[in-house]
């Protein structure tokens, strides 16, 4: 796995989630070995159909949802398989994949306002946690994917025309594009006001290392929600729910709601439009209007269960924060 990373891996557009879940494998083994169940380093003959299946349970029973623990999976076919290819394995061993409708039913989640609520509701009080709070309002308030919320900064936001511009200069657009998107009114204040990275959580400083007077924690950089948000969801029993549900989960809102398709496939960037229409839409007045007010609506509604994600502001201090 280690010369399969190094050789192979490193080469392809995103190591990144392939040394992910390299990574659950060591995890695992090493679980498998407190159970007494491996010895030693594994070898492939330790492969076998038992084994695997433990690892679809010990993934499946972390939450992990079913494209999740294939890709997992893959990762371990691609291992065996390059091995194979470059004659250091006789032959790789069959690694079977999730059975096809495990996959379904992550896509298909949808978060009630109540599970909404409770997840909130664990991150209040909880400066480590507080950060979630923010990158949920933002979650939906644009039906972004995740990782382009988590990379958002202040550079991102423009006050003047009220839109949230998750393309950074020179980021080329691959299939999977991004939406310009409106500021909805419930979204605002949550945006306002913050310097770098829009998502920063905060790292308690230690009873030892404080100044008298001083802050009791640092903020840092953002890079995966995956940590706190799966130890909320724990303590708020919500199950099956990855960050990514709640895009799907305001996605299927509008669609109960009557907005028109063309909205809902625009902001979820679904839409490959010609270059003249794709930088000037946005310009226009009623750019997603009908997609916005709704996500307010949303929000609204949400406030029927929890008041965690209602931020208010003076007006002249919100624009005395968007003019600096």
């Amino acid at each position: 796995m280690a010369d399969w990373l190094k050789l192979h891996v490193s080469n392809l557009a995103d190591p990144v989630r392939y040394a992910n879940s390299v990574d659950h494998w060591m995890k695992f083994f090493d679980y498998e070995r407190a159970a007494g169940r491996l010895t030693g380093a594994v070898t492939v003959a330790d492969l076998t159909p038992q084994l695997q299946a433990r690892f679809r349970t010990w993934r499946s029973d972390a939450g992990v949802g079913g494209h999740t623990i294939s890709r997992d999976l893959a990762a371990l076919r691609g291992t065996l398989n390059w091995a194979w290819k470059n004659q250091r394995l006789e032959h790789a061993p069959f690694i079977a994949d999730v059975p096809p409708h495990q996959k379904v039913p992550a896509r298909d989640r949808v978060l009630t306002f109540e599970e909404i609520a409770a997840i909130l509701n664990k991150c209040i009080g909880r400066p480590e946690r507080e950060h979630l709070i923010r990158f949920i309002v933002i979650e939906l308030g644009t039906a972004g994917r995740p990782d382009a919320v988590l990379e958002l900064t202040e550079q991102n936001i423009d006050f003047k025309r009220g839109l949230i511009n998750p393309n950074h200069e020179g980021r080329v657009h691959a299939r999977k594009r991004r939406a310009i998107v409106p500021i909805a009114r419930h979204v605002r204040p949550w945006v306002s006001g913050v310097k770098g990275k829009l998502i920063k959580y905060r790292v308690p400083i230690a009873k030892k290392n404080r100044v008298p007077g001083g802050p009791e924690y640092f903020e840092r950089e953002t890079r995966s929600i995956k940590t706190v948000w799966k130890s909320v969801c724990e303590d708020a029993d919500v199950k099956g729910a990855s960050p990514k549900t709640l895009r799907h989960t305001m996605l299927t809102w509008l669609a109960m709601r009557g907005v028109p398709k063309e909205q809902r496939s625009a902001l979820a960037g679904h839409v490959a439009k010609d270059t003249t229409a794709r930088n000037y839409e946005h310009l226009s007045p009623d750019y997603l209007r009908a997609a916005i007010d709704q996500i307010d609506a949303f929000f609204e509604e949400l406030a029927k269960h929890t008041s965690a994600h209602l931020r208010y502001a003076n007006d002249k201090e919100i624009e005395a924060a968007e003019a600096a």
